[in-house]
């Protein structure tokens, strides 16, 4: 049987190694590991393992935190010690640079709320009147009696509460005030000390804390320009805005969805402005002190990352896609731009993915 040497973990949470000239991906293990493959399946031009013997163990191995780690497909990295995940996370940000060709003289800053008992956002499945997630590279359900990533009071909600539903379904929590959602078309959530309300069906970050972190990191950029007006697509319900707006900061902001739109304008009243577009449907925008964009995984993409150079000489790009960041950072440097600040915020611990925070200027 064939051993393998795991050199590094790579974007999709698994480790990568190679051996007699094949490319190997193994999951569930950690950067120096050495294994025994037992089982693998040919997948495009590398073999996914699905079992294999651990012959050499990595000082950062653990036992998992949860009971379901390994058949549940929700997390990958909970063996690896929770210090040795966020290395791994700036490691893997870091290739995507050097990859890209993109030579970046600032170094990413990793930033984290915590690993465990954060979540407040979470869908899940009710199966057999149980909460459920997807098994691993599987469509079928494992039925969970805990999950370390949520508040435990918002797991409790959900146990109460999911007996009552069919399929998946999106709950939401607040901490602070305790509603929940389902049960209510609006929910308020904390941020920071201050309140805002959310609808069904809009989006939020994955817990406040996290939500907290970006609208630091958003004002210490306008507090750094002296901004006087700014511009926040993709805005959502108006947590940034709200908090540039409470600063006297004119701020105008662009959302497409219905529900976002009415939070938006119950959150902010008449201390901002929101334009109901699509943004990437946009042909201009008005010049402002700063932008902040949090777009969906698909990113900016050149044409509104131009319309953004364009209008601005300062950025806020938050990015839950990495790869698309990278991508639209080349626009940006091409239109005179160069990276002030990068951060890397782990809002999924247990998981390959996160959040990058990337300041902008000209």
């Amino acid at each position: 049987m064939t051993e393998v040497k795991i050199a590094k973990i790579i974007s999709n949470g698994c480790g990568i190694g190679w051996a007699e000239g094949k490319t190997f991906f193994v999951p569930y293990t950690c950067p120096g590991e050495t294994v025994r493959i037992k089982s693998a399946t040919k997948e495009k031009s590398f073999f996914y393992v699905e079992d294999f013997e651990l012959l050499e163990a990595s000082p950062e191995r653990r036992k998992s935190l949860c009971k379901h780690y390994g058949i549940c497909g929700g997390c990958s990295l909970q063996h690896i010690s929770y210090p040795a995940q966020l290395r791994i996370k700036k490691a893997v940000f870091l290739e995507l640079l050097k990859q890209n060709q993109i030579s970046c003289e600032i170094d990413p800053i990793v930033i984290t709320p915590g690993e465990t008992g954060l979540r407040t956002r979470a869908k899940l499945f009710s199966f057999k009147g149980k909460p459920a997630y997807r098994k691993k590279r599987s469509s079928d359900f494992v039925q969970i009696e805990n999950c370390p990533l949520l508040d435990p009071m918002f797991f409790e909600k959900i146990m109460r509460d999911i007996p009552k539903r069919r399929g998946d379904t999106q709950f939401e929590y607040s901490k602070s005030t305790g509603d929940f959602m389902p049960g209510t078309d609006t929910l308020r959530k904390s941020v920071n000390g201050k309140i805002m309300k959310i609808r069904c069906d809009s989006f939020f970050q994955s817990s406040e804390d996290g939500a907290g972190i970006m609208c630091s990191l958003v004002m210490r950029e306008a507090e750094e320009t002296g901004a006087r007006n700014a511009v926040d697509l993709f805005c959502g319900s108006g947590l940034f805005s709200l908090f540039l707006a409470d600063k006297g900061i004119k701020t105008t902001g662009y959302e497409i969805e219905e529900a976002a739109c009415k939070s938006y304008a119950e959150n902010l009243g008449n201390r901002a402005k929101i334009v109901k577009i699509n943004a990437y449907n946009l042909k201009n925008l008005e010049k402002s002190d700063l932008i902040v964009a949090d777009p969906p995984r698909a990113g900016l993409a050149a044409k509104l990352s131009e319309i953004i150079s364009s209008s601005t000489d300062h950025v806020v790009y938050i990015a839950c896609e990495p790869p698309n960041l990278v991508r639209d950072l080349k626009t940006f440097f091409a239109k005179g731009f160069h990276v002030k600040h990068l951060y890397i915020i782990d809002l999924f611990p247990d998981t390959p993915h996160f959040e990058t925070v990337c300041v902008l200027s000209r």
